[in-house]
C-alpha cells in the first residue's frame, strides 16, 4: 500500500473509526486508506464546519476527533475550530495535505501552495509537524495519542506533501510507548488533606479538566460539605441537581464573594479564565488557603499563588484526596449549611437575568429531555442558557465562550449526535452566528441525524447592537438579515416551523424530538431596542 493509506492503517489501531473532512486531488491517498480500513468519512459543506464536527465528536467521546483535508485553503479553512479546540484544551488530529517535497517553501507557486503550512499551525497544537518519511509517521502519531490520553489535551496537526502520500510503504507499526497520566505526589496530597480537614467553609471550583472525575469530585464535595462551582466546560460533571452544585455561575458577583469568603477553595482542572469570571479582566480573590489540582504544571502557578500545588489526573489527585481525608468520619452538620449556601446562590443567579429572556429559558428546560446533549452558539439567549439551564450529565455540554467564534453550534451538534446517536441533541443558535455555518445544515440531511435546532432570530447581530448601546457608540453593520430562516431551512431538507411565544416554544421542541430527523424552530425574538 501507499503512505496514505497506511497512514489510516495505523490510525484504526488507535480506534480511529469516523473523520471528517472534505476530499480533494491533493488528500485522495488518504481517502484510499478511508476506504480499505471502513472508516466513516463524513463530509462538510466547509472545512470549517469539519473541525466543529470534530471538535463536538471529542466533547462528546472524550476521544480525539479526526479531520482530513486537502492543502492551502483546505487547511487554513479549519483553522477557527483548531483555535478554539487548542483554547479549550479538547483533543483533534488533523490530517493535511501539502505541497510536493520538489516545490515545498520554493515559491515555484504550484496549487495551494503555502510556504510552510505545519508552521502556521504551530502556536494553536501541541505540534505540528510535516512527514517527509512514513518512518517518521509512527512516533509522530504515539506522541499525539500520549498528547491527548496523558498530558493536557490540545490538538495535533500532522501533513503529508502529496508525492509523500503516493510512496509505497510496508504497515506501519504502533509503538508501545503511551505514557502514564501523572499521579499526585503523597506528601502534597497530606498536605492539602491536613488544611482541608479544619476547614469549615470550603468550596471547590472545577473546570474542563475535571470533566471524566466526576464520581471523585462528587465524593470529596459531599466528604467536605463544600459546595462545587463549575466552568462552562465542566457543566454536568456534577449534576445541576445535586444539592452541592452552584453550576456554572463563576461570573456571578454573589459566587465570586462567598469563594473569597470560604476557609478553603480546591481549584480541579480550570483556568479560572476570563471568560469564566466575567469581571474585566481583574484575578478573583479565592479564601486561603488554596489547593489547586492541574495535569498542566505551567497552570499551577497562573492566576493565583496555591498553598499546596498538585500536578495530577484530576481523578487520581481527588481520589488520593479523599483517602487521605477518610478517617471513617461523617461530614458534620454543615453538609447542611453548605447545601443551604449552595441552593442560595443558585437562587441569587437566577434573579440576575433579563426578564425578557427568562419566560424563553423556562420552556426550553421543560421541553428538553432528561439525558440531552447540548450546543449553544454565540448569541444573546445562549449566553443566558449557559447558566440558567441544567445539565445532569458530565460531557453532554458544548458552549465554547472561551474562544467565542460565531456559527460553531450546529456543525459541533452534528459531531456529538455522530458520536451518540442514541441521544437526543439540541442546539441553540442566533440568527447571525447560523450564517456562518448554515450549509452544514445540509449534512445532517445526508447523514440521516435527529435534530433539533432553534434559532434565535433577533433580526441581526442583537448582542453587539447593546455592546454599540453600552458604550455610547452608534449602530454601524449589525443589521444584518437571513430574510426568511423557516424557507432556507426547508431548503436544505429540514422539517421547520416559526413561533413568538415561549409556550409554543416549548410545544414545538417537544413536538420536534417526537418527530425524528431534523428539525428546525425559528424563535421570533423580541427585538434589541
Amino acid at each position: 500500500m501507499n503512505v496514505g493509506e497506511a497512514a489510516i492503517e495505523l490510525l484504526t489501531r488507535y480506534g480511529v473509526d469516523t473523520v471528517f473532512g472534505i476530499p480533494g486531488v491533493h488528500n485522495l491517498e488518504l481517502y484510499r486508506g478511508l476506504a480499505r480500513f471502513g472508516v466513516r468519512a463524513v463530509s462538510p459543506r466547509h472545512e470549517q464546519g469539519a473541525g466543529f464536527m470534530a471538535d463536538g465528536w471529542s466533547r462528546v467521546t472524550g476521544r480525539p476527533g479526526v479531520c482530513v483535508v486537502i492543502s492551502g485553503p483546505g487547511f487554513t479553512n479549519l483553522l477557527t475550530p483548531i483555535g478554539q479546540a487548542f483554547h479549550d484544551s479538547q483533543s483533534m488530529l488533523v490530517l493535511s495535505s501539502t505541497t510536493p517535497t520538489g516545490d515545498l517553501g520554493r515559491g515555484h507557486g504550484p496549487l495551494h501552495d503555502l510556504p510552510d503550512q505545519a508552521l502556521i499551525a504551530r502556536s494553536i497544537t501541541a505540534f505540528s509537524e510535516t512527514v517527509y518519511d512514513a518512518a517518521e509517521l509512527p512516533e509522530l502519531i504515539a506522541a499525539a495519542w500520549a498528547q491527548f490520553t496523558a498530558r493536557r489535551p490540545r490538538p495535533v496537526h500532522v501533513t503529508f506533501p502529496t508525492d509523500v502520500l503516493e510512496m509505497s510503504c510496508a504497515t506501519l507499526v504502533k509503538l508501545d510507548g503511551a505514557s502514564a497520566r501523572p499521579v499526585p505526589d503523597g506528601a502534597r496530597v497530606a498536605e492539602a488533606a491536613e488544611l482541608l480537614r479544619v476547614a469549615r467553609h470550603p468550596m471547590i471550583i472545577a473546570g474542563g479538566g475535571s470533566i471524566d472525575a466526576g464520581p471523585e469530585l462528587r465524593a470529596l464535595a459531599e466528604r467536605l460539605a463544600a459546595p462545587v462551582v463549575l466552568s462552562g466546560n465542566a457543566k454536568g460533571v456534577l449534576p445541576t441537581s445535586h444539592p452541592l452544585c452552584v453550576d456554572n455561575t463563576l461570573a456571578f458577583a454573589p459566587v465570586q464573594r462567598a469563594l473569597a469568603a470560604a476557609d478553603a477553595v480546591i481549584v480541579v482542572g480550570s483556568e479560572v479564565s476570563d471568560a469564566d469570571i466575567y469581571n474585566g479582566g481583574i484575578p478573583l480573590t479565592l479564601g486561603d488557603p488554596i489547593v489547586r489540582i492541574d495535569i498542566d504544571d505551567a497552570q499551577l502557578d497562573r492566576r493565583m499563588t496555591p498553598t499546596v500545588a498538585i500536578v495530577a489526573d484530576a481523578a487520581a489527585a481527588l481520589t488520593a484526596l479523599i483517602d487521605a481525608l477518610d478517617d471513617g468520619a461523617a461530614p458534620g452538620s454543615h453538609i447542611v449549611e453548605a447545601e443551604e449556601q449552595a441552593a442560595s446562590l443558585r437562587g441569587d443567579n437566577r434573579r440576575t437575568y433579563d426578564a425578557a429572556l427568562t419566560p424563553w429559558l423556562d420552556a426550553i428546560e421543560a421541553a428538553l429531555p432528561d439525558d440531552r446533549i447540548v450546543a449553544l452558539d454565540s448569541t444573546q439567549l445562549a449566553y443566558a442558557a449557559h447558566s440558567y439551564l441544567s445539565c445532569e450529565h458530565p460531557r453532554s455540554w458544548l458552549a465554547p465562550f472561551g474562544y467565542g467564534t460565531l456559527g460553531c453550534a450546529v456543525p459541533m451538534a452534528i459531531g456529538a449526535k455522530i458520536a451518540a446517536p442514541h441521544r437526543p441533541v439540541f442546539a441553540l443558535v442566533g440568527d447571525g452566528g447560523w450564517l456562518f455555518t448554515m450549509p452544514e445544515m445540509a449534512t445532517a440531511v445526508d447523514e440521516r441525524l435527529d435534530l433539533v435546532v432553534v434559532l434565535w432570530d433577533n433580526r441581526g447581530y442583537g448582542e453587539i447592537k447593546a455592546s454599540f448601546d453600552r458604550v455610547g457608540a452608534p449602530r454601524i453593520g449589525v443589521d444584518v438579515s437571513s430574510a426568511d430562516p423557516e424557507m432556507v431551512a426547508r431548503g436544505l431538507g429540514w422539517q421547520a416551523r416559526t413561533v413568538d411565544e415561549p409556550r409554543a416554544l416549548e410545544h414545538a421542541i417537544v413536538e420536534a424530538f417526537a418527530a425524528g430527523g431534523p428539525q428546525f424552530i425559528r424563535v421570533i425574538a423580541p427585538p434589541v431596542r
